[in-house]
Order: structure tokens, then sequence, then C-alpha cells
């Protein structure tokens, strides 16, 4: 009978292998076809020197059916391992699990491969993909379903907490960490950017107001306490500027106006339209930052005629309003900063879209039990 050869690279390949894999060497031995003392032979080489190891192995003949048969079993070998690897989990587990884990790998490894490293039956493997949902399986599609529709609702802005909460007013009850985890299945991420520039100009020698509001930020009713301030937004013709007139009862934004220009004009206009809007019948304290804006004379003769007690923000801090400053963070998360505005007129289209369709109709927010500012205002109506 004629004495099998082996070239360097397949000897290098069962030696990596019984390394890497951690396999015995009588069980690699034995899977070849090899005396055992070969193999212990080739990994003695090895170590004392791979790099140069077998020198006098030849290459393979491209005919030699021997050799490529034992190549082939090498793969073989090596595949099953790595099935083994990623499926020791599911080995312990329902076969339904394991049918789960042929499925989502079938494009990777074969059909068959992984069906008889994992113990099961081709004919049972495809006889599972052929059965009937389970009523567990059909209620998680569902909710995986109804997760998708209030994700994209939302235009992608919602995390797993305010989704939660969402399917919690729907009637259904889930964990925050189900919900993160079928998220995270699905793809879907919410598409919020951070960034931050200071607006409004505090350094002038016009009066200001005390800090009456002195951050009690949740008054008892609608029209009690507003507050009010100035952002921007980039547009390819140049600066938009957005001034803003939030009801801290509801954080509805009841009033705003966007310009070119960053004047008193601008939050006169914003404060016109928030007044008109809600018609308050009493006295409504009204609260801004520094800005020369805010503490002109046009500014405060207008608040007297509106009849409004006016607070401003302490020099330099800025929590004492950080309630229409948090309006103005989120939409430029959930809007400014996701899209690129090419004129201001295209640019007002979509804030006024996004406030008054969006966020004050449709928004969830935490501070008022998870309900839309519209929603909560109308609950106040009803009970009043």
């Amino acid at each position: 009978m004629k004495k099998k050869s082996y070239d360097k690279e397949f000897k290098r390949q069962v030696v990596q292998m019984i390394q890497e894999e951690g396999k015995a060497v009588s069980q690699v031995a034995q899977e070849l076809g090899l005396h055992d003392n070969t193999v212990y032979r080739w990994m003695a080489e090895m170590k004392q020197d791979g790099q140069h190891a077998f020198p006098g192995s030849g290459q393979l003949r491209p005919d030699d059916k021997a050799i490529r048969d034992m190549q082939k079993q090498i793969r073989d070998l090596q595949e099953e391992n790595e099935i083994l690897k990623k499926g020791d989990a599911l080995l312990r587990q329902r076969p339904a699990l394991i049918y789960t884990f042929i499925h989502d790998h079938r494009f990777q490894c074969r059909v068959a491969k992984l069906c008889a490293a994992l113990d099961v039956s081709r004919s049972g493997y495809y006889k599972w993909t052929k059965r009937k949902e389970s009523k567990r399986e059909k209620r998680r599609k569902k909710l995986a379903r109804r997760i998708r529709h209030i994700f994209l609702d939302s235009r992608r802005l919602y995390g797993s907490p305010k989704i939660t909460k969402v399917l919690h007013k729907q009637g259904t009850q889930v964990s925050e960490k189900t919900v993160a985890r079928i998220m995270k299945e699905l793809g879907l991420k919410s598409r919020t950017i951070k960034k931050y520039k200071a607006t409004t100009n505090s350094k002038h020698q016009l009066p200001v107001a005390e800090n009456v509001l002195n951050r009690q930020f949740r008054p008892q009713a609608p029209n009690q306490t507003w507050v009010t301030d100035i952002t921007y937004v980039a547009t390819e013709e140049g600066w938009l500027y957005l001034a803003s007139v939030m009801d801290l009862y509801s954080r509805k934004i009841v009033g705003f106006q966007m310009s070119e220009r960053m004047t008193k004009a601008l939050v006169i206009e914003a404060l016109d339209r928030a007044y008109k809007q809600q018609q308050p019948s009493g006295e409504v304290l009204h609260h801004s930052d520094r800005g020369s804006q805010y503490a002109s004379s046009d500014y405060q003769a207008r608040l007297k005629v509106y009849k409004m007690k006016g607070s401003m923000s302490r020099k330099g801090n800025c929590y004492d309003n950080a309630c229409i400053e948090s309006f103005h963070s989120v939409i430029k998360k959930e809007l400014i900063y996701l899209e690129k505005f090419k004129t201001r007129d295209q640019a007002r289209k979509r804030i006024f879209e996004y406030i008054t369709c969006f966020y004050n109709a449709k928004r969830i927010h935490s501070t008022i039990g998870y309900l839309t500012p519209n929603e909560y205002e109308r609950m106040y109506r009803k009970e009043a």
C-alpha cells in the first residue's frame, strides 16, 4: 500500500485546529485516519519552529483524491466546531429553539450540517418551518408591529421608555426591557442629535424684573404661568430665529413666531399670538431671561396691556428658565438638527407643522403623566 503524503499547509491546519478548537489529539487522528504519534510529531515540529516547520513537505497533487477528501474533512470539522460553539447554549433547550437557531444561521452554514451538529433531523427542521405559529409567537409579532408603528408615528424619535408608556396607555402591559429588546431586534433607534448655541444677549443697561417664578414650574391651572425664550435655526439662506411662549401647566406652546432677525418685534408678535389664542382671564405670570428683547420698553409695555406680571431669570442662571430651554433643545434634537433647510420658508413650514401637529398634539411628556399638552389641557377643562 502506497504511503500517504501530506503537504505543509495540511499539517499546519491540523495542528492549528487542535490548538485553537481544543479538540483531543486522539479524536482528530481518528477522524482523519492518522496515527496519534504522527499528529504529536507535527505538533512538536510546529512548536519548535512554527515559521519553518515541515521543511520537507511537498505540494499536493491536484488529482490526489485522498488528500482532497482529508482537507474536506478538516473543513467539515472546523465548520461543525463553529456551529457547536454558537449553538452550545441551545443544545439544552427545547427543539423549537434549536430550529430557530438553524433558521437564523441557514445562510452562513449548510442546513444539513447544522442539523447534524445540533443532533436534530432535517425533516424535523423543515416540518418546523411549515408549522403554525404558537399563541406566544403571534403575541410577540403583534407587539413588534405595534412597537414599530408607535416608533414611526413618533417620527422615529421615541426610545423604549416612551414607547412603553404609550403601550401602557393603550392597555398593553409590557416591561421596558422587553420593548428595548424588540426595538434592538427590529433595528429601531431614536435619531435625535444634541447641539447647543447661546442666543439672547443679557449684557445691556435696561431694567430687569425680579425672579418671581423662582423655579416654581408646576402651576395648578392653565394660563397661570407662561415662559418664553428665543432660539435659532440654520438654513442655507442664513439664520432663522424662533421665539416661543409655553404654558407651564400643560407644557403647551401657546404662541410662537419666526423671523430672520432677532428683534423685540419678534418676541412681541409671539406674545400677541399666545394672548389671542389663549385669552387668559386672570393675571398671568410671565417669565423670560434677561435678554434685551424682553427687557425692552415696548415689550414691557405689552405685558402691562395684557395685565401680566413680569419675572426674569437671575443673571447667568440658565436653570431659572429651564422648561422653555428644554423645549428648544427638544425641537432641535427632533427636527432642526435632523434636516437641512434650503430656505427660511422651508424651515418655517416644518417648524409650524412640528409644533402644532406633533409637539402639542401627539408628543407625550413625562412631566404631565405621559400625555400630550393638548390632552392635558383638555382634561383640566373637562374636570373644571
